[in-house]
């Protein structure tokens, strides 16, 4: 069976270590509306569209998201949430799952609503005005960056683990352009991490076409030392936007190759550009 979670138990969030040992099979959005109850988060039935991650859960974890959601099947009325079927779409490739997910069962007078979507987002953005920016295709080059939106307070990279570096993403302009894709062990896929302002983070959504383009996403990331120690940024392609015609054009893998190059990443693995 499968869940979709958008809140607390997300990677990285106060409560993920409930569903660290069930299968993670990528992310996703449903249709609702986010709100913020300050511990912790709310759907309700609506047409936004709500960003979380899809799990394959036993039979005993289900339960165990029952208790802690306060879903009582045998008194759905005195419920907190409760737990209903929705339809995931993947970032990965547009496919749709069904899947259990908790819609909260109170009222809802005063609460914010999350208007991004993305509870790890918006706790990220809440945090402080230094925030984490993880670029994996050509805004790895410094110089692409920084001439974009300014220079950066300080560059971490690392490896994001299960994810593999695609140019699935079509270019208005013809060709394609990067993305990661979650497949799970055995993938990496080299990244450069930015500590940027909030305010740097506006020219970048218009330069991914945030949300048509790509959306940004928060994502927990490790850097070379191995500690799971941030949250940052991160753009994924939207899933209207995907191709299966990879063709990325020899200028835009050469920023990415200068990227590479600059952080000590190897560039075997990137595409040969087509003379």
């Amino acid at each position: 069976m499968k869940v979709f979670v958008y809140g607390t138990l997300l990677k990285g969030m106060s409560r993920f270590g409930v569903l660290a040992d069930s299968r993670f099979m990528g992310h996703g959005f449903i249709r609702g509306l986010l709100y913020d109850l300050g511990d912790y988060p709310a759907i309700r039935q609506g047409d936004s569209l709500v960003y979380g991650e899809l799990y394959e859960i036993s039979r005993e974890k289900r339960h165990e998201l029952d208790r802690i959601e306060g879903y009582f099947s045998q008194d759905e009325p005195h419920s907190l949430y409760l737990r209903n079927e929705a339809e995931v779409t993947l970032l990965n490739d547009g496919s749709r799952e069904k899947a259990s997910a908790y819609f909260y069962n109170q009222a809802l007078e005063d609460c914010q609503k999350i208007v991004c979507g993305d509870y790890r987002r918006y706790k990220l953005e809440a945090l402080s005005d230094r925030q984490w920016y993880i670029a994996y295709g050509s805004n790895m080059s410094s110089e692409r960056l920084y001439e974009r939106i300014g220079k950066a307070y300080e560059v971490k990279t690392g490896q994001l683990e299960g994810y593999k570096l695609r140019f699935n993403k079509i270019a208005d302009s013809g060709g394609t352009y990067a993305n990661i894709a979650y497949i799970g062990s055995g993938c990496q896929c080299p990244f450069a991490a930015y500590a940027i302002s909030q305010e740097q983070l506006y020219p970048l959504d218009r330069y991914e076409g945030e949300p048509s383009h790509y959306v940004r996403m928060g994502l927990p990331f490790s850097d070379m030392t191995g500690k799971l120690s941030h949250i940052g940024h991160v753009y994924i392609a939207n899933p209207n936007r995907l191709t299966q015609n990879e063709n990325p054009s020899h200028e835009y893998l050469r920023h990415i190759r200068i990227g590479y190059e600059e952080h000590g990443f190897d560039t075997s693995s990137l595409p040969k550009p087509e003379i």
